[in-house]
């Protein structure tokens, strides 16, 4: 592609007609030696705008050295393009009155000179072009000739400057279904060269790297081109993505994108191009007879995405066979509603092997159980695997080293609810840990069901699989709440509190004051059972309670209701001795006056 040289600032032109200038390369007197031309290079294209009359165009060349002392004066010269520049078309003095090696000057200078000369406005002149050097004994010039292409002031377009979406590296993930939520890009307004030709806008998107002259997308602006705003919604820039070629949407659209504006015949694009990294959000959930929500499409269980494998989903989930199997699907609706989602099932006769039409549920997995469960929609293959619906500790910080195998059974946890652990283990101070759902180290770059691992995020109690670090064992070794939280897929999560738990409230000797020196008497303590399930038998009076696990912190605590553990404070309705039992793993309670 052809240079189109950037232009600014003002200079002073001294125009000659076509006299005839002798050079005589042979030095006599006070030396001249040789110079080359540098900027701008041979054929350069240069469109002058009329938008920008100030806008500034250097010619550039280095210095022609003095033998002694007599440093030179230079001289742009240029003739028609077949002509002879010994008689230059057009002849102007160099910066700081002939001293410097530059030549400064305006587009309107120049097309003024152009004008001079009885050429068109908006018509192209093929030039040569060189630079005369003169020290009063010699004349010399450059050792080359380049070719430029002028064109006269016709339509133009003033510079502008892209506004948003700012550039970044960063990926924006959107919802490709959603038609209320949008892009808005900005940009400064332009102006046209001519009055009577208004500029309208295109905004331009490529693949990193690519030309704007080839887009991968275009849209007019609003208003049919006449504003400086684009407003498309996710579902639209969707659908022009998928035309486009970007058809996977979990991989994310690394774009970049500009905008031309045009008046008449002249175009120019934004000053800059900004980067625009888009990730279609791809939502996979479990729904069906075999999952704890049934055939319920609006309480689907959302299912974790696989960052290390796009288009990749997983969820750890008890599944009860015999209920008419399940399926996945990829919005909380069945298909044919607003949100366009689609369903996959088993491909007849095919286990492991998923279809969209005309599937199957999927069945025949096994006995009733905790399960981790894949789909790989890219591939269309599913596995349904009990040997990895389960969730354990591994590492220094744990009894059993940093062995897998001596993950389970003692270092488990236990399974709560979909995509939800908990465990009591011992960990020693000092040491680090990890979370594994199976009894084997993963194998980087395996497939997409082979063991997963998790570790600390960026910060503690943020999880990750994929980039992550050791988690940290608490300072003191003893027996500790391990909590693998799953449930925000977004926001993989760890906890870790004491191996305790203890009531307070009102019906309590100690109230609501949660002091951490506060005695058994005042804040009475829970005894662990095995299995997540813990009691207490003390005197209580009528009131309240609730369960914390740690004294003087509210962090971790939850009441219940119904016998169901919620956030509500539990009744004691009358003085007197009651046993009260906590079943964390179950997410439930008891309380039985004595």
């Amino acid at each position: 592609m052809k240079k189109i040289f950037s232009l600014l600032l003002v200079a002073t032109i001294a125009i000659s007609g076509c006299k005839k200038t002798d050079f005589d390369l042979d030095a006599k007197g006070e030396a001249l030696n040789g110079f080359s031309l540098k900027s701008p290079s041979t054929n350069t294209i240069l469109v002058l705008n009329s938008a920008t009359p100030t806008a500034s165009i250097v010619m550039e060349w280095t210095a022609a050295m003095p033998g002694v002392e007599t440093k030179p004066t230079y001289k742009w010269i240029a003739a028609l393009k077949g002509g002879n520049l010994d008689t230059p078309y057009l002849e102007i003095v160099s910066d700081n009155a002939g001293a410097s090696t530059t030549l400064t000057l305006t587009q309107k200078a120049l097309d003024d000179a152009l004008k001079a000369k009885g050429i068109a406005e908006g018509i192209k002149t093929d030039l040569i072009w060189s630079v005369s050097a003169d020290n009063g004994s010699v004349k010399v010039r450059a050792g080359q000739t380049f070719n430029i292409s002028v064109t006269r002031f016709g339509d133009g377009v003033s510079n502008f400057k892209l506004y948003g979406p700012l550039s970044s590296n960063n990926v924006i993930e959107i919802n490709p279904n959603s038609t209320n939520e949008s892009f808005k890009f900005k940009w400064q307004k332009s102006f046209p060269g001519k009055v009577g030709n208004p500029v309208t806008y295109t905004i331009k998107f490529v693949k990193e790297g690519e030309s704007f002259n080839t887009p991968l997308i275009e849209f007019a602006s609003d208003n049919s081109g006449s504003d400086s705003t684009f407003t498309v919604n996710y579902k639209d820039i969707d659908v022009a993505l998928t035309t486009a070629g970007l058809a996977d949407q979990a991989t994310p659209a690394k774009l970049q994108w500009t905008v031309e504006a045009k008046s008449g015949a002249f175009t120019k694009f934004s000053d800059y191009t900004n980067q625009l990294n888009i990730t279609r959000e791809v939502k996979m959930f479990l729904v069906g007879g075999d999952t704890p929500i049934g055939w319920n499409p609006d309480k689907a269980i959302q299912m974790i995405a696989d960052q290390s494998n796009p288009g990749t989903f997983f969820a750890y989930v008890k599944l009860t066979n015999g209920n008419g199997g399940f399926k996945f699907i990829n919005q909380q609706e069945w298909p044919g509603g607003a949100l366009n989602s689609s369903d996959w099932g088993m491909k007849p006769s095919t286990p492991g092997t998923a279809q969209e039409q005309n599937e199957d549920n999927i069945e025949g997995y096994g006995p009733t159980g905790v399960y981790r469960v894949t789909f790989d929609q890219k591939n269309l293959n599913y596995y349904v695997e009990s040997g990895k619906g389960r969730m354990g500790a591994v590492g220094g910080a744990t009894l059993g080293g940093w062995n897998p195998p001596n993950v389970f059974p003692t270092q488990g946890l236990f399974y709560v609810s979909a995509n939800k652990f908990l465990g009591f283990i011992n960990l020693q101070s000092g040491n680090e840990f990890k979370f594994i759902d199976n009894d084997s180290w993963p194998n980087g770059g395996g497939p997409v069901n082979q063991t997963r691992d998790y570790g600390k995020g960026a910060t503690a109690g943020s999880m990750l699989e994929t980039n992550e670090g050791n988690s940290n064992s608490p300072a003191a070794t003893g027996d500790y709440r391990l909590i693998w939280d799953g449930t925000d897929v977004k926001n993989l999560k760890y906890s870790i509190t004491k191996a305790s738990v203890y009531l307070i409230g009102s019906a309590t000797v100690g109230g609501w004051n949660n002091d951490a020196a506060q005695n058994d008497t005042e804040r009475p303590p829970m005894t662990y059972q095995g299995n997540g399930q813990w009691t207490a038998t003390t005197g209580l009076v009528a009131g309240e309670v609730k369960f914390i696990v740690e004294k003087g912190s509210w962090d971790y605590n939850y009441g219940g209701k119904n016998g169901l553990i919620t956030g509500d404070n539990i009744a004691i309705p009358v003085d007197g001795s009651y046993t009260i039992t906590l079943d964390e793993v179950a997410g439930t309670y008891t309380v039985t006056q004595n």
